[in-house]
């Protein structure tokens, strides 16, 4: 019979994060490199946390020494995202041994918890990544659309070699080993693959299957929509959101929802265009926008990310839209339960997670703050006796948010 352990409050908490750091399938992948600068103190919801990007250097050619000057990029992030469990119980259940404690209590509040983080993070991921390929409502089922996502995350200047994650749900793995069933590939993965019914790491990818993956519906919009006014331009490229103007839009438009942008003439010819950022030499590929608001029936302005900046020091696209640009939604209007996978790099995007303030220790039987090692994620345990049932209340708190690094080095899957 397994042994009997008193469930205090830092055996708790560390149970429950054992399991709670594993299913965060999403928020791992996003640089939680800078979150121990921010765990030397407890913070309250809506602190600002202030992330420093990584550098990006654009090098040069020749032996004379130009140094290029490390200015720091930084984004703010305003911690306002807060995921609960809270229940109580009876003093008598306190001591139990560690299998009935891991299965009656902290398996499942890490069960709670890492899903509620896992889907905003995938959710924050999806509506700012600033790419896409497949088609909204059909799952892909060749190696085409997943090979195309990494295409152009080198495109916008990720080295060939640097590490990618491709996060997908069951039913987008499924149609994956379905599709790909009569290709010649290596024998020990395509092995692998059916055994066991999945994806596997096969694409150069490091493969992860999550069920909280972005769902959404496309917004209600019909007509033939343009661009309104030529030169509609803004500072601060990828790290940017600005106003478009367009015309013809009859219906809404739902934060989430892409297009790109063409010629006066044709939709898939000429246009905006991405550029790489070292190079500032044009991909040939239209650059995908992304609305950031719900719109009201029939709008003429619209924010959208990323910002369009034909030049400067963040120079994102080769040109500015002309008048009359044609405006091409990504999907069909109304579409429903839009699945939305995930290439990324881990300097796409940032998760950030701080000690919450706790109570004073009067009227309070314990507290406790810890933090996961690997995911940064940091939640605090509170427990409290309620008098009058004689019995132990317990809450799990955890305070953190998202913040946008690089969204260049991010792709929606479409499925």
């Amino acid at each position: 019979m397994s042994q009997n352990i008193t469930l205090t409050p830092k055996v708790f908490t560390r149970l429950t994060l054992m399991d709670l750091g594993g299913s965060l399938k999403v928020a791992r992948n996003m640089s939680t490199a800078i979150t121990p600068e921010f765990a030397k103190k407890e913070y309250k919801i809506g602190n600002d946390v202030e992330v420093r990007k990584p550098y990006r250097f654009a090098g040069g050619d020749g032996i004379d020494w130009e140094p290029e000057g490390l200015t720091d990029q930084v984004t703010k992030v305003s911690v306002n995202q807060v995921s609960k469990v809270h229940f109580q119980m009876d003093s008598v259940e306190r001591t139990l041994s560690l299998r009935e404690a891991m299965k009656l209590y902290t398996r499942p509040v890490a069960l709670s918890m890492g899903a509620k983080i896992n889907s905003r993070a995938a959710t924050f991921a999806a509506n700012n990544a600033l790419s896409s390929v497949g088609t909204p409502g059909t799952a892909p089922t060749s190696e085409a659309t997943y090979l195309a996502a990494g295409d152009i995350l080198v495109e916008l200047g990720l080295p060939d070699d640097e590490e990618l994650t491709l996060i997908v749900n069951r039913r987008m793995s499924s149609a994956f080993v379905s599709g790909t069933k009569a290709l010649l590939n290596p024998t020990g993965k395509i092995s692998s693959q059916w055994n066991k019914g999945v994806m596997v790491d096969s694409l150069g990818y490091k493969v992860e299957r999550d069920q909280t993956i972005n769902t959404r519906t496309n917004g209600t919009f019909v007509g033939s929509i343009v661009v309104n006014g030529a030169n509609q331009v803004a500072d601060g490229g990828n790290n940017a959101t600005m106003t478009l103007t367009i015309s013809g839009l009859t219906g809404t438009l739902k934060q989430g929802d892409r297009f790109t942008i063409g010629s006066s003439t044709s939709a898939t010819v000429g246009g905006v265009n991405s550029v790489h950022p070292q190079t500032r030499q044009s991909t040939g590929r239209q650059q995908t926008f992304t609305v950031q608001q719900d719109s009201a029936a029939n709008p003429t302005t619209i924010v959208v990310s990323p910002a369009i900046t034909p030049s400067g020091q963040y120079q994102n696209v080769d040109s500015s839209p002309v008048d009359q640009a044609i405006i091409t939604m990504v999907g069909t209007t109304g579409l429903t339960n839009i699945q939305q996978g995930l290439l990324v790099h881990e300097n796409a995007f940032a998760f950030v997670s701080v000690p919450m303030w706790n109570p004073p220790a009067r009227g309070v039987i314990d507290a406790e703050v810890e933090t996961d090692p690997e995911t940064g994620l940091s939640i605090n345990y509170v427990q409290y006796f309620d008098g009058d049932g004689r019995s132990a209340k317990h809450r799990f708190d955890s305070l953190y948010d998202f913040g946008n690094l690089y969204k260049e080095l991010a792709c929606v899957i479409q499925a």
